[in-house]
């Protein structure tokens, strides 16, 4: 049984993917790319067997995932690839029009969390129409971007928080935006080759991070980066690391949602066992 993978279509999964994708790592799957709202809804719908996918959409649906341990896409600090731009300061953004990025819940949840919170604010929140903040119409304040768009963003507003950087700053954890998980009907059925999977895609990780600079070489262009910032981005911001802090800051941001009614309850984080 070769099961399908989930990839989403950034720079930010290279350093995981990159050496099963160079054929370095043997892995029986086939690789689907998406945006994460893509690959969420693929993975619910029974489109993908395994897959990266949003915090949120396992915390929504955690009865129909388990959660590869060891692995994640988090940030302790800047991530610099999630990004709310906006004309005016944070804190003077209540009762304003902001547009949300479609493709990743998880960031959407956060940015209205932290606004609330950390600055005390509440705007009005609408779908973002541009991958771009220089676009953005006259009458809208501000604008989340996430992943490569983003990275291209930095500047093109007055004012910039990034997610990451916000969210430890409030809680002092890490914070993870996406994690891998496999729909609990395909592990019941394919057991064995879901621990192969995994345990090539821990290989994979190892083998990329080793190849950091290849990997820049490979990809800058494509984001429209210079090879230093591809590096720094992926060498000092990203963290694809589930460790018991990634964990903590994911079941406190649950639980803060939770608390705003965003999610009925906060789910229990439950793994694959161990093989």
């Amino acid at each position: 049984m070769e099961l399908s993978l989930g990839k989403v279509a950034y720079i930010n999964c290279e350093p995981v993917y990159y050496g099963i994708e160079q054929g370095a790592i043997p892995a029986a799957c086939r690789i689907v790319d998406g945006t994460p709202a893509e690959l969420n809804g693929m993975l619910r719908a029974g489109d993908l067997d395994l897959s990266v996918i949003s915090a949120i959409e396992y915390a929504r649906h955690s009865d129909k995932y388990l959660i590869l341990p060891d692995l994640a896409i988090g940030s302790d600090g800047p991530a610099e690839s999630v990004l709310f731009l906006s004309r005016v300061k944070p804190s003077d953004l209540d009762g304003r029009s902001v547009h949300l990025s479609r493709d990743s819940l998880t960031s959407v949840f956060l940015v209205k969390l932290l606004l609330a919170k950390a600055f005390g604010v509440r705007p009005r929140f609408l779908p973002a129409e541009a991958e771009t903040a220089d676009l953005l119409p006259e009458d809208v304040a501000g604008v989340l971007l996430i992943g490569d768009p983003a990275l291209r963003a930095r500047g093109q507003l007055p004012f910039t928080l990034d997610l990451g950087q916000g969210w430890k700053e409030w809680t002092g954890l890490p914070f993870v935006f996406g994690v891998w998980a496999v729909r609990r009907d395909v592990y019941r059925d394919y057991r064995e080759e879901t621990h192969r999977l995994h345990r090539a895609l821990l290989s994979s990780k190892r083998y990329s991070l080793a190849r950091l600079d290849e990997i820049c070489t490979a990809v800058c262009q494509r984001v429209g980066l210079d090879q230093d910032a591809c590096a720094i981005y992926l060498k000092e911001r990203l963290s694809f690391d589930l460790t018991p802090r990634h964990i903590e800051g994911l079941h406190l941001f649950f639980t803060l949602l939770e608390a705003e009614g965003d999610l009925p309850s906060t789910p229990a984080l439950e793994f694959i066992d161990a093989g």
